[in-house]
């Protein structure tokens, strides 16, 4: 039985390979608003918006995957307006930490580089739709992911650039257990 989508602070509106994805009511207003205003060219509206979404999805999804792949649990995603959410099983180690911070921006790097490319070589399209499209998930993406780099709190950056010393460390201690003289026991 299919249950109506409720108007909460955050509503539940997928489960994607058991990830539980909410979208805070903002969202809904802020699209409906863009929407309205937009009658003039309501498909390229529609597809900007959803472009735009497309980017906070794939950021998120970006974390959540380096999280699997990492061996942790991906347990939901949030979407605001202007930024996400994606929650994970707490890290191990600081390397684990750095590496899922970056999750989010290899994602978009990996669909926005691309499409740059594309644009660059071949041009934009004659359809307006398209074009946006190809814009916001290119180049506004590959903004977006270079913003998300600043090493500012509650930015990806943040921890993201703690990859560099955490990996020097790990591999200082590496080199320092295999250095340790064998003793036996006597």
């Amino acid at each position: 039985m299919r249950r109506p989508i409720k108007f909460n602070r955050l509503t539940r509106v997928a489960r994607v390979r058991r990830v539980d994805i909410y979208v805070h009511w903002t969202v809904f207003l802020i699209g409906a608003l863009v929407l309205l205003g937009g009658r003039g060219k309501p498909i390229v509206t529609v597809v900007g918006t959803v472009a735009y979404l497309g980017v906070l999805v794939i950021h998120e999804a970006g974390h959540l995957m380096m999280a699997r792949h990492q061996g942790y649990d991906a347990l939901s995603m949030e979407l605001y307006p202007l930024f996400g959410f994606a929650y994970v099983e707490l890290p191990d180690s600081r390397v684990d930490r750095a590496l899922i911070a970056w999750g989010g921006v290899l994602a978009q790097a990996v669909i926005g580089i691309p499409l740059v490319l594309y644009v660059a070589v071949a041009g934009y399209t004659r359809f307006e739709s398209l074009n946006a499209a190809l814009g916001i998930l290119g180049s506004a993406s590959l903004l977006i992911a270079a913003l998300n780099l600043l090493p500012i709190h509650r930015l990806d950056g943040s921890k993201a650039w703690d990859l560099i010393p955490a990996w020097i460390e790990r591999r200082r201690k590496q080199r320092t257990k295999r250095a340790l003289p064998y003793r036996s026991a006597r």
